[in-house]
């Protein structure tokens, strides 16, 4: 028996070790999104992150830490917004950390309309209100969070949540629309490692985006698409002529393929209509053995792009030079 309790003591000291945080552990998931891809708007799910490194390197290795540089007041704390597919007017959300905070610094065309500073248990809240002087697309730095030292804290971590003021972590699209703002991983920190930062949320990731979706004038009056595919297995292209599809099921139809992630893939859709700017947008989805979409992906601007389609050539009253000039 003296075993059996020594035992659940032990225990009991290592569940207490384990769960004792200086700081509560947001999970950061507001729901399973592959359960309910319409009501959190998969398709423009607009992230937000801290991220110290190249901004090629979103969203696939974002950089959350760094050392902590002594003497350094303010630490500048670079926030980044990507999945920006039809570009943001504004935004809301806050910025909390262990250490002061002694504003934000936008960049970007952003500008700040409203900043309210609180403490809560401890630690500091910035809530956020920002604006764009037209739509911005992404990956785009949005400012920095300035921290200033004063508690001789280390690590500094930062964490970034809905702003309380509004009750929300949302953006504005360039149409109007709203969308959830939501942090890819927990926070980031400038110092020694901590243990909660720099995870993942414990709900499914979309696929990373279809990249580098050029479309141009092909051969016989075609369109020639080209991109490189995104981390699922399946590629949809569709069009709009009033603007950008606000996911795999709007607009009209182009193509579905097969496809594997980094594949460069391209396809001539005929048919599209005459003298008209054509929105093309690419999905990348994973795909069961029965076609049912499993996971969608993101829609940056690099999945995105446009083009205008010239009438029929008149082939009686044109050159060979001019039909040439028209089909380059």
């Amino acid at each position: 028996m003296k075993s059996a309790n020594a035992l659940f003591l032990s225990l009991l000291i290592l569940a207490a070790t384990v769960i004792s945080v200086p700081a509560p552990a947001r999970a950061q998931c507001y729901g399973s999104l592959l359960l309910a891809p319409d009501f959190f708007k998969y398709d423009y799910l607009v992230r937000l992150c801290v991220h110290f490194g190249d901004v090629s390197a979103i969203p696939e290795g974002i950089d959350c830490s760094r050392s902590l540089v002594p003497g350094e007041s303010p630490i500048e704390v670079p926030i980044y917004a990507y999945n920006v597919h039809d570009g943001i007017v504004s935004a809301w959300f806050a910025v909390e950390s262990n250490d002061s905070i002694a504003g934000f610094d936008p960049r970007d065309g952003f500008e700040v309309d409203s900043e309210v500073l609180t403490v809560h248990d401890g630690y500091y809240s910035l809530d956020l209100k920002l604006s764009a002087f037209g739509p911005v697309c992404g990956p785009v730095l949005v400012g920095y969070a300035l921290i200033v030292p004063t508690r001789g804290v280390d690590p500094i971590w930062v964490e970034l949540t809905p702003n309380r003021m509004f009750f929300k972590m949302q953006v504005v699209d360039g149409y109007g629309d709203q969308h959830y703002l939501f942090p890819p991983q927990h926070g980031a920190y400038i110092g020694s490692s901590y243990l909660y930062t720099c995870q993942p949320p414990v709900c499914p990731e979309p696929n990373v985006q279809v990249m580098d979706l050029e479309a141009s004038s092909g051969f016989g009056l075609s369109v020639k698409l080209v991109w490189t595919a995104g981390t699922g297995n399946t590629t949809v292209l569709r069009y709009r002529t009033d603007r950008f599809p606000t996911g795999y099921e709007d607009g009209e139809f182009v193509v579905s393929m097969p496809s594997a992630p980094g594949e460069h893939q391209q396809y001539f859709h005929t048919g599209a209509p005459r003298g008209q700017i054509l929105y093309y947008a690419a999905f990348s989805l994973t795909t069961d053995g029965n076609g049912a979409v499993l996971k969608n992906g993101f829609v940056e601007c690099e999945s995105t792009d446009t083009t205008f389609t010239d009438g029929e050539i008149a082939v009686e009253s044109s050159s060979w030079g001019d039909i040439k000039l028209r089909l380059d």
